[in-house]
């Protein structure tokens, strides 16, 4: 039976793989070569001294300067390259090429002329795949080693703008050139193994600890990763065409060598290593059984299976830092649900590091493993002093239990720099506290970090006190499981045994706090190299990053920020962040967004999608057909993707404009949600009664989410200037915001609807056509551009930093 193997020659211009078969093996290579090589095609003898010899054939077509090149290498060296296993070096004995038209590869089309990915992009970095299946920044040559970087990195970015496209498709239908024909070119099986080839030779020449690495250690790693983004993609690739499945093996044991590697050395990348794991997780249907049980003991591997219980000496003190509403009634449930009691402060207690509030502390009926004592140190607290605690080496835990006021208590709170000091365990009891977990995590990357989901319950008794806390109930559970040596996993079960009640609770597993033991929710909360783009969904973990600040008065001036999109990192990248988690918390507390699929809004669906351009524009995006626009220069896109893995059966990944990297991350939060909820009415994702199935409901709806997401302490002509920026982006009337903030009343935040509600839908559209008839008429405008963000002019931008 044939076997598929790569023909490697080597020119001046560097190597060529030319994917065939091998027809015939040992003593009888040569008859079989004399005998076909008349026949339709190109035919190799390849011959060796004490070893077998091969008769060959090539897939065809092969370009003329290939067949040139090869022609050359009669009578000299040429590598035969099997799947997964040792090239062999035979000397090449014949070439016979028919006179008669060869066959062409119907796996893939155009291949007898280099393909150029980045066709009609002004300004793009070139990228070619040339018909040996490999990728090359030039049409006429195929790198190898270390020469293939910049090929590789911008393959990798390339790669990185498409979620559900794989190399069985290179050019996905245009989503604003629909009339265009869809191009059909792929690339096959046998040039997979070329292109996999090819990333192996990258990682050889770029792998830790060796000459490269030393010389430049961040080139090398960022080689390292654009490598395994391309492996990867041969994996996912696979889940499309079966015929890639030895491609995918091959790709999947790169990766686990990868990860072997890197570590052990001052070239290594622990979060490279971490990507990997993360990568091999996401492509698990395309591995074997064999290697998806190896990759999920390697998640396992990246998680702290429980605390360090053997360095957890004496004493066990807690702080416990509340707003003050909190704070008292916490006390009493303590004492009185779960048995603590109110001691003196310990001689080694520390002055409470906000310099206002002080500790009371409790001391817990149950004890360490060592017997030792378990204290909690309570005090008030606001978000500018609630972590000082981790910066003090007398607490193993801290627990924070407040109110998020829509995410801007998040946000002072992170502003507060505080460096982790000793063993951390830490418990974020609010509102939808996964929303900025990527926050945590960047701050305190060591600590073993449980973060609430949903909103963390209370009751108030009739003196106005909390009586009854599900964050004290379920603090508790974890601080039980501590006391006997309880992993991770343990201590989650405990809490789930003492959470209250959660609509998400129809999920299986569903916890309240989400610990270390959930790496797949982690993941996507997670930003390890801060380039704005979450973990998870990271397909090239860039290490060349520049970090962009932000120039808030200049928000909606496009400005190159002279590096590529995948590059972009600082206050920019966070800015995305706090974006995306954003729209996590307004789809929970608004009821216009409960038509969501599956109940979507539940289940944090929306994750940071990173930067893009108009040269690396956003690919698989779901447009509705609505309207015609280039997604490459709109300021904000967000990519809606049916998935049966994700909860809620919907994932959306929020992405924003490179060249408005610089703008202030409370605008980014207006023009994330309204291109999420444009883009989710046009989709069908979003649907309601009669009032929303119109264009003046819909663009209302839209002014009521931005009103809402403008409610925090600040300026308000800040405010309002930003207010005042979104509208015109989206080509909105300029409409008083306080008209608009009126019709999100108390009556509203009783029923948990902070970002506008159906109710407050129609109580603006009266407002509105009793006091602004003319925005009135604007907003219901036939024009379909009214209330979608303009096509931003990257030219002028680019100009001024000229």
């Amino acid at each position: 039976m044939p076997s598929h193997v790569i023909v490697r020659v080597r020119s001046p211009r560097g190597l060529i793989d030319l994917p065939g078969t091998v027809e015939t093996v040992g003593p009888a290579a040569s008859a079989a070569f004399e005998e076909r090589k008349s026949t339709p095609g190109i035919r190799l003898l390849a011959v060796a001294v004490n070893d077998n010899d091969y008769a060959l054939s090539l897939q065809s077509p092969v370009p003329a300067d290939h067949l040139a090149a090869l022609r050359e290498r009669q009578g000299k060296s040429v590598l035969i390259v099997f799947p997964g296993r040792t090239p062999v070096r035979r000397r090449l004995e014949a070439v016979a090429v028919s006179t008669v038209e060869v066959e062409p590869d119907h796996g893939v089309a155009s291949q007898a002329a280099p393909i150029d990915l980045t066709a009609g992009r002004e300004g793009a970095a070139p990228l070619w795949l040339l018909p040996v299946g490999v990728f090359s920044s030039s049409p006429a040559l195929a790198p190898d080693g270390l020469a293939a970087r910049d090929a590789l990195v911008t393959a990798a970015r390339w790669i990185s703008s498409r979620r559900t496209s794989t190399f069985t498709q290179l050019f996905p239908p245009s989503a604003f050139h629909p009339e265009e024909p869809v191009r059909k070119e792929r690339l096959s099986a046998g040039r997979g193994m070329a292109l996999l080839d090819q990333a192996r030779a990258a990682l050889e020449a770029a792998a830790v600890g060796g000459e490269e690495a030393r010389r430049d250690p961040t080139g090398a790693a960022t080689l390292r990763s654009a490598a395994l983004t391309v492996l990867s993609h041969l994996i996912a690739t696979s889940l499309d065409d079966r015929s890639f499945a030895p491609v995918a093996d091959r790709a999947a044991e790169e990766i686990f060598a990868l990860i072997a590697r890197e570590t052990g050395d001052e070239t290594a990348r622990p979060a490279l290593r971490a990507h990997a794991i993360h990568l091999l997780q996401l492509r698990a249907p395309g591995l074997t059984a064999a290697q998806q049980e190896r990759a999920r003991g390697l998640v396992r591997s990246l998680l702290r299976e429980s605390p360090p219980y053997d360095e957890l000496t004496g004493p066990w003190n807690f702080a416990v830092c509340s707003a003050s509403e909190f704070h008292e009634g916490e006390l009493r449930v303590l004492v009185s649900a779960h048995g603590f009691k109110e001691i003196g402060h310990p001689s080694d207690t520390p002055p409470s590091p906000s310099g206002w509030s002080f500790y009371r502390v409790l001391e817990a009926p149950f004890k360490t493993p060592a017997g030792e004592p378990i204290r909690i140190f309570a005090r008030t607290a606001t978000p500018r002093d609630e972590n000082l605690e981790m910066g003090m080496t007398f607490f193993i835990g801290l627990l924070i239990n407040r109110h998020a006021q829509l995410g801007s208590f998040d946000l002072r709170a992170a502003a507060v720099k505080v460096r982790q000091e000793g063993y951390k365990l830490m418990m974020n009891a609010q509102c939808a506290g996964l929303t900025t977990r990527f926050a945590i995590s960047q701050m305190f990357p060591d600590a073993d970090i449980y973060s609430s989901w949903d909103s963390t319950y209370f009751r108030v008794g009739p003196d106005g006190v909390v009586s009854s806390s599900e964050g004290i109930d379920c603090f508790v559970a974890a601080l039980r499981g501590m006391s006997e040596r309880a992993s991770h996993a343990e201590i989650d079960a405990r809490i789930r045994k003492a959470q209250w009640h959660h609509p998400q609770a129809q999920v299986p597993g569903f916890s309240q706090f989400v610990g270390p033991s959930h790496p797949l929710v982690v993941a996507r909360y997670s930003d390890v190299n801060r380039d704005g783009r979450a973990d998870y969904y990271d397909g090239f973990l860039d290490f060349q990053l520049t970090e962009i600040a932000e120039d808030i008065q200049a928000s909606m001036t496009p400005r190159d920020p002279g590096v590529s999109a995948s590059q972009i990192s600082g206050d920019a990248a966070a800015g995305l962040n706090w974006a995306a988690g954003s729209l996590n918390r307004v789809a929970q507390y608004s009821d216009i967004w409960a038509g969501l699929t599956g109940q979507s809004e539940l289940y944090y669906v929306f994750q940071s999608g990173g930067f893009f351009s108009h040269r690396e524009p956003p690919h698989d995006v779901p447009t509705g057909g609505a309207v015609r626009q280039d997604l490459g220069r709109l300021p904000a896109v967000t990519r809606f993707q049916e998935s049966k893995d994700a909860l809620g059966g919907l994932s959306v990944d929020v992405m924003f404009h490179s060249h408005l990297s610089h703008a202030a991350q409370e605008l980014k939060r207006l023009l994330c949600a309204a291109d999420a909820m444009r883009r989710a009415f046009d989709l069908g994702y979003l649907e309601g009664d009669d009032t929303l199935s119109t264009p003046r409901g819909q663009r209302c709806a839209m002014l009521l989410t931005m009103a809402g997401l403008l409610e925090f302490p600040a300026d308000q002509n800040f405010i309002d200037g930003l207010w005042s920026m979104a509208l015109k982006a989206l080509r909105l009337p300029q409409i008083s915001r306080s008209t608009v903030r009126a019709c999100i009343t108390e009556e509203d935040h009783e029923q948990s609807n902070y970002y506008g509600s159906r109710r407050g839908l129609g109580q603006l559209l009266a407002a509105l056509e009793k006091g602004d008839p003319v925005a009135f008429e604007q907003l219901g405008s036939e024009d379909p551009l009214v209330g979608r963000l303009a096509e931003i002019d990257v030219g002028a931008g680019e100009r001024g930093e000229g």
